[in-house]
This record gives structure tokens, C-alpha cells and sequence, in this order.
């Protein structure tokens, strides 16, 4: 399998500009490169084609097809990794991408060094701003089939409010551990208040509909919510056309719609209604301590 490195990306590259602007065999690339970079020109070719970005035209020459034009078309040496390495993933499905389902972290471990590296140069191993999610929420869809691209960005707005929430609450600027990790089973970690640095946990659910919403709560979740001292859940009304409303909730007012292991059986994810909770929705502004 072909594995990228920053180098032989940016030697790829290369090759599409150089075959965007000449007619060339692919016989006069190889006797007049040797190397891209520090990478043979062998290795360069036989990636830039498996990867759908060149391919043989019927008079021999080297074409650029659809998706290597797409990838010359982006300014920037970031934005240009980025893109190469979705379309590395869409077309090997290296068996590192599921791991994108568990966070950032996940990936960056087990992908290899090589591809590791491609993360840092393309400015993805580390920060948070919208670019940086965007991606890693687009590589998560991929991990899971594309089905929940939508469901995973109304997920990042709550986290988003909830970041701002807290840092105006306590002063301290929280961390965001759902993009690195989402397995950890709380999204947020921030501190008791202005007062207390002791560590408080938070799980965000978002409605876009509102009340008329429900969030699913996963065992892993709810076990979190009960291993620690300070763990709350954060409920968002980001109904559009509308200003966002909190409720913070308590574990024990969740405890009332967890469900029971019976017999052999055990559960795993349970549904709740954001309704159940209509009393405690606030303006945040107005919320804090």
C-alpha cells in the first residue's frame, strides 16, 4: 500500500504542475527526473497515479485528471495536504481511518509516522479552530459512511457554546477533549468555578428543534457521570431564528431515565427527551456562578 509522507505529497505536487503545463511521456518523466525533492521520480509517479490525480492519455502523454485539477486549483501548501489526504483515504481506505470515530488522538497513533507527519505539516495535529473541525468531523463521517455529517456539526455548535459558557463562567479557558478523544465519554473539561480549579467534566447534547428533541445518552457516558466528583450535562435549545437556551444538569436528575440490566440483558444507549427537562432551560447569559 502506498503510504504518504510530506515528502512524496509535496513531490506529487510537483508532478501535476509540471504535467498541467507540458506534454510529456511518461518515459521523458523518468529520464528527466530523477527525483522530485529527495523522493525517485518512480515512487512519485506510481503514487500521483494511484491516486487518480494523473493518468495515460491515448496519444502517451501524462494527463491530469479531474481530481489532480481539483488539487492544483487550492492555494496553499495546508489546504493542498488536506485535500490529498481525503482523497488518499477515499481511495485506499487505510485501516487506520476508523479510528477517526474515536478522535484525533486515536488516528495520530496509529496511523504511522509517515502519515502522522502529513497531519502536522497539513496544521491538523493540534488547535481547534472551524478549518481544523471541519476536517476531523469530515474524516469521522468517512469512518462511519458518510451517515453523520449533520448529526456530528450540530454536536461541535453545542460544544462551541458550551466552551464559551464556561470560559465566561469560571475565568479559565476549558478543554476541548471530544476532538481529540471522544471515547473519554464527557466532551468538555473544565474547572468547578472561578474559585475552585477541581476538575468538572461535561457531556453536551444539542436540539435543533428544541424541546421537541431528544439526546441519546450512552452507557459509557453515564458511567463517566458517575465515576467522578463534579460531572454535569449540558443540554443546548439551538433552535434557529432563536437565542441558544442551557439547562446544566445534575447526574441524579438524569438518574430517573436510565434504564435497568435485566436478566442476560444490558443496555446500552437510551433516548431522553429534552422536554423532560423544560424547567431548568435558561438564557446562559443570565446562568453561571
Amino acid at each position: 500500500m502506498i503510504t504518504l509522507s510530506p515528502g512524496l505529497a509535496q513531490g506529487c505536487f510537483d508532478l501535476l504542475g509540471i504535467a498541467s503545463r507540458n506534454s510529456l511521456t511518461f518515459q521523458e518523466i523518468h529520464t528527466s527526473f530523477a527525483y522530485f525533492g529527495s523522493i525517485a521520480a518512480s515512487k512519485v509517479v506510481e503514487t500521483t497515479q494511484g491516486l487518480g490525480w494523473i493518468h495515460a492519455n491515448d496519444d502517451g502523454t501524462v494527463g491530469v485528471t479531474p481530481s489532480g485539477s481539483q488539487l492544483l486549483s487550492i492555494v496553499g501548501y495546508e489546504p493542498m495536504l488536506r485535500h490529498a489526504l481525503l482523497d488518499y483515504i477515499d481511495v485506499l481506505r487505510p485501516p487506520w481511518v476508523q479510528n477517526a470515530s474515536f478522535g484525533r488522538a486515536r488516528v495520530l497513533a496509529f496511523a504511522g509516522n509517515e502519515i502522522a507527519q502529513v497531519f502536522v505539516e497539513a496544521g491538523l495535529a493540534h488547535g481547534t479552530d472551524d478549518s481544523v473541525v471541519a476536517f476531523w468531523d469530515e474524516l469521522a463521517a468517512r469512518a462511519r459512511g458518510q451517515k453523520s455529517g449533520r448529526l456530528t456539526a450540530i454536536g461541535r455548535h453545542g460544544e462551541r457554546l458550551s466552551l464559551a459558557y464556561e470560559e465566561n463562567r469560571t475565568g479559565q479557558k476549558p478543554e476541548w477533549v471530544a476532538i481529540e478523544n471522544n471515547a473519554d465519554g464527557y466532551d468538555i473539561l473544565s474547572v468547578v468555578g472561578s474559585d475552585s480549579l477541581r476538575q468538572l467534566s461535561i457531556e453536551v447534547k444539542t436540539s435543533t428543534v428544541g424541546l421537541a428533541g431528544s439526546f441519546h445518552l450512552t452507557r459509557n457516558e453515564w458511567e463517566r457521570a458517575l465515576e467522578v466528583a463534579h460531572h454535569v450535562f449540558h443540554l443546548w435549545d439551538a433552535r434557529a431564528n432563536a437565542a441558544p437556551r442551557l439547562a446544566v444538569i445534575e447526574p441524579q436528575e438524569i438518574q430517573a431515565h436510565i434504564p435497568t440490566d435485566l436478566g442476560s440483558g444490558s443496555w446500552e444507549s437510551v433516548s431522553i427527551p429534552f422536554a423532560a427537562f423544560e424547567p431548568m432551560f435558561s438564557d446562559p447569559r443570565t446562568t453561571g456562578s
